[in-house]
């Protein structure tokens, strides 16, 4: 597994949860990761390289990197080389040294950016960067279905694709068991402080409702460019910064929300969102990629990218109705429960990996 470790982000959430249950499935799992710390596996099997952070995500890696990884995969007798595309420079280079490495299947999880500004002009670049590689790897896993037609149309066969969603662990991520009677309204945000994610709408959105209806507060959970933001925004203490948290704590912060909140601007369906659905939250995200889909019109509300308004409005909505917030998070849990689950997910990327051994020794 070539990846970032650790990053509060929904990449890392995956490939740490895919690592865990590939292991427990009886596979034997090597790490090659710039991140200094990895407890998925033994230490003796995570494989360091040096980089040089841009972000808690992405890095510039040595140019040393893909040559190391040749050598241990050799040392190793790897069987499949899994390639988390959007992590780092390394995955982009590995194309070049194909030839002295097993077969490469590569997640590609960067998904289409909507609207225009410098960042999505930058995430447009990794986009086609990624592509360039991925185009002489020998498997391609979507996180996503709506990214399957922008790939097709750059020419890659469709055989070599397949759609694996996101899956969530159901008995750690499930609702409250006591409703709370405080009289304050909850929202939460889960995932990185990032223009990407909307952050910024949400602050702004929230600040206006806050305005209107002072018995709310809005938790987020993860770090990122957007932190200095906090103090700006939190003069009378309803907004709470809670930082970075591991994973496996935040259900708890989840069992004590009423409505999850992400407006999002990135197409793709997020990790977070399925894990607040599975505690039996509401869900208010943006309309765009996978999410229309997944969400129905009783399960939560749809916004317009970068439209603080339509957050104010759905905030409104949810915040003066007990009633639809508990029915909306009951179907969340239900839809969650019937269609989500690690254990199909993990079954499909080891078909993945079988299929590409099979087809490199043909």
């Amino acid at each position: 597994m070539v990846s970032k470790f650790g990053a509060p982000d929904g990449l890392c959430t995956r490939v740490g949860i895919v690592v865990k249950e590939l292991i427990e499935n009886g596979h034997e799992v090597h790490v090659f990761t710039p991140s200094e710390k990895v407890d998925v596996v033994p230490k003796e099997h995570v494989h360091q390289f040096r980089a040089a952070h841009v972000n808690p995500h992405f890095s510039l890696d040595s140019l040393s990197a893909p040559r190391r990884i040749v050598e241990v995969c050799r040392d190793f007798d790897i069987d499949v080389l899994h390639v988390q595309m959007n992590s780092g420079t390394t995955e982009s280079f590995l194309q070049y040294f194909k030839k002295a490495l097993p077969p490469i299947v590569a997640t590609f999880h960067l998904a289409y950016a909507a609207g225009l500004s410098l960042y999505t002009i930058v995430f447009a670049l990794a986009w086609k960067s990624s592509l360039f590689a991925c185009k002489n790897y020998d498997e391609i896993i979507l996180v996503d279905p709506s990214q399957k037609p922008y790939i097709l149309n750059y020419g890659f066969p469709e055989h070599k694709l397949t759609v694996i969603r996101n899956g969530v662990d159901t008995a750690m991520f499930s609702p409250a068991k006591n409703i709370r009677e405080d009289g304050i309204i909850d929202f939460v945000y889960v995932g990185r402080l990032s223009l990407d994610k909307g952050v910024d709408v949400l602050l702004d959105a929230f600040t206006e409702y806050h305005n209107e209806n002072p018995a709310s507060r809005l938790t987020l959970i993860g770090d990122g460019m957007l932190k200095a933001r906090m103090d700006n925004n939190n003069g009378d203490g309803s907004i709470n910064w809670v930082g970075s948290v591991d994973h496996e704590k935040i259900p708890a912060y989840l069992k004590m929300m009423d409505v999850f909140v992400i407006p999002q601007n990135i197409g793709g369906l997020g990790i977070s969102v399925l894990e607040a659905m599975s505690c039996g939250l509401p869900i208010i995200t943006t309309g765009i990629g996978e999410t229309v889909r997944l969400l129905g019109k009783k399960e939560g509300i749809l916004v317009r990218p970068h439209s603080v308004q339509e957050v104010v409005d759905a905030m409104r909505r949810l915040g003066a109705d007990e009633k639809l917030r508990l029915d909306m998070g009951h179907r969340c849990r239900k839809k969650i429960m019937n269609e989500y689950s690690w254990k199909k997910q993990i079954e499909q990327i080891v078909n993945v990996y079988e299929r590409a051994i099979s087809q490199r020794k043909h």
